[in-house]
C-alpha cells in the first residue's frame, strides 16, 4: 500500500510503499476513500504549531470515509465490506476518572498521552488505515452519497459536539461566533439541521455571513460585529428578538482580542448558556456580577463526544443535515503537498479532500 510518512523533527514527507499490516486487538482495517484536510495542514506539516506530534514518523491524516477491510479480535460488530467513517479522538479504555486522549494523526491531548500515540501512530492519509474500533462509525444506509461528500461529515463534527454540549434545542435561538469561518460555517448548517428556530450568524463582514443567510431560507440572521463590545451586545439581542439568545458558540481561532466573545456573552438570555471552541490568545475578563445575577453557564468544549459522532451520522441518514452546500475541491494522494496549499485557501463553506478511491 502507499502512505504518506511524515517526520516532524526532520521535517520531512514522503509518500512511500509499504507493507499492509494485519488488524490487531481491538483495531479495524479501512481501505481509505476520501480524507479531509484540516485548513492548517500545511502550517502542521512545516512543523510550525505547538503541537504534541507523535514521534519519529508516522502518517498524518485525522477523519475519513472508507470501507472495512478486516477486524481484530475483540472486534464484534464491523464487517468486512462495510462503509465506515474514521474520526481521530480516541482515548485509553482505562476505567480512570481522567484517562489520556490524542487525536490520530495529529497531535497529544494530555501529559500522558504518549504511550497512545506509540500505539497508534498513524492517522488516514494511507491508503489503509489501521483504527481502534471506537473510531470507526458505520455509514449503513448512506449508500447513496459519495465518499467525497460523506468526507465532509468532519468538518461539521467538531461545532457539532459544541451544539450538543450546550443543548441547543428545537426552537431557541443561538448565536455562532465565528460563522464565517471553516468550522464556524459548518456550525450554522448543524444548528439549523438540530432545529434552531434562529441562527444569529456573527462576523466581522457581511459578504462572508451572505452565503449562510441565503442558506437558512429566513432562519439564519447576520450579525456583523463592530468590536464595541456593548454596542455588538445591544445588537445581538436587538436581532434575537424577545426570547433573546439561548446559547452561544465560540468558534473564532487565534483570536487576538475578547471583543466578540464578549458581545456574545453579554447578549445572552437570562439562563444562557455559552461554549468556548475557539483558541483566543488573550485572557478573557469575565463580568462576575452579571454572570451571577443572569444565570449565565459557561462551558469550555474540546472536541465532541463519541456519542455525538453517531448523533450526526443519524441527522445526516434521516435527510435533517445536507452537505451539499459545502463546496468540495478533492486532490489525488500523491497531490498531498498541493492539496494542503490549497486547504489554507479554505473559507466558510468549502472543503479540501483527498480522493484515494474512484
Amino acid at each position: 500500500m502507499k502512505a504518506w510518512i511524515f517526520n516532524q523533527q526532520a521535517k520531512t514527507l514522503q509518500l512511500q510503499d509499504l507493507e499492509q499490516p494485519a488488524p490487531r486487538p481491538g483495531a479495524v482495517l479501512v481501505r481509505m476513500d476520501a480524507v479531509p484536510l484540516l485548513s492548517y495542514t500545511e502550517a502542521y506539516l512545516e512543523g510550525e504549531l505547538p503541537y504534541g506530534y507523535p514521534q519519529g514518523d508516522f502518517t498524518p491524516g485525522t477523519n475519513g470515509v472508507g470501507h472495512v477491510l478486516a477486524v481484530g479480535d475483540g472486534v464484534y460488530h464491523l464487517k468486512p465490506g462495510q462503509r465506515v467513517a474514521v474520526h481521530p479522538l480516541w482515548q485509553a479504555p482505562d476505567a480512570v476518572a481522567e484517562p489520556a486522549r490524542i487525536l490520530i494523526g495529529l497531535t497529544a491531548i494530555d501529559a500522558d498521552s504518549g504511550p497512545l500515540q506509540q500505539t497508534f501512530p498513524h492517522g488516514t492519509l494511507r491508503e489503509v488505515a489501521e483504527m481502534p474500533a471506537s473510531t470507526v462509525l458505520p455509514l449503513d444506509g448512506l449508500g447513496d452519497m459519495s465518499a467525497e461528500r460523506l468526507a465532509v461529515l468532519g468538518k461539521f463534527l467538531v461545532p457539532f459536539g459544541g451544539l450538543r454540549r450546550g443543548r441547543l434545542a428545537a426552537g431557541e435561538t443561538v448565536a455562532i461566533n465565528g460563522a464565517s469561518g471553516y468550522f464556524g460555517s459548518a456550525a450554522v448548517l448543524a444548528a439549523l439541521a438540530m432545529g434552531a428556530g434562529k441562527v444569529l450568524a456573527v462576523g466581522r463582514r457581511a459578504e462572508a455571513l451572505r452565503p449562510l443567510v441565503e442558506l437558512g431560507k429566513g432562519r439564519v440572521v447576520a450579525a456583523v460585529l463592530t468590536g464595541d463590545v456593548e454596542h455588538d451586545a445591544a445588537m445581538l439581542r436587538e436581532l434575537a428578538g424577545p426570547a433573546g439568545v439561548h446559547m452561544a458558540l465560540d468558534m473564532i481561532g487565534q483570536a487576538a482580542s475578547a471583543d466578540s466573545t464578549l458581545a456574545v456573552l453579554h447578549s445572552l438570555a437570562r439562563n444562557g448558556r455559552l461554549v468556548l471552541m475557539g483558541s483566543m490568545n488573550v485572557p478573557l475578563a469575565l463580568p462576575y456580577g452579571a454572570l451571577m445575577l443572569n444565570n449565565w453557564e459557561i462551558m469550555g468544549n474540546f472536541m465532541y463526544q463519541p456519542e455525538d459522532a453517531q448523533a450526526l451520522i443519524a441527522l445526516l441518514r434521516r435527510k435533517q443535515l445536507d452537505l451539499s452546500p459545502v463546496t468540495v475541491r478533492s486532490f489525488a494522494l500523491a497531490a498531498l503537498p498541493e492539496a494542503a496549499r490549497a486547504a489554507s485557501d479554505m473559507q466558510g463553506l468549502q472543503a479540501t479532500v483527498v480522493q484515494l478511491q474512484n
